[in-house]
């Protein structure tokens, strides 16, 4: 089974996340390869968000690996 990865930037303060959520075209063979690389995408995410804009908002990246189904 394939996974893709896909990442949120929430708010704290609202209680919220932005819409859409961060997702690539990269499917990973195991949910361990997807959640290894969701950390890793997350920080990068992260690290490239306005320092100000992340403490103002409280924001912080979540992620999740989704099985790769076919219709």
């Amino acid at each position: 089974m394939k996974y893709f990865l896909i990442l949120w930037v929430c708010s704290a303060i609202n209680a919220s996340c932005i819409a859409p959520p961060i997702t690539t075209s990269v499917t990973y063979n195991s949910h361990t390869e997807c959640i290894s690389a969701g950390y890793k995408e997350g920080y990068n995410v992260f690290k490239s968000i306005n320092p100000k804009v992340t403490e103002e908002q409280r924001l912080f990246v979540a992620f999740n690996c989704q099985p790769e189904t076919m219709i």
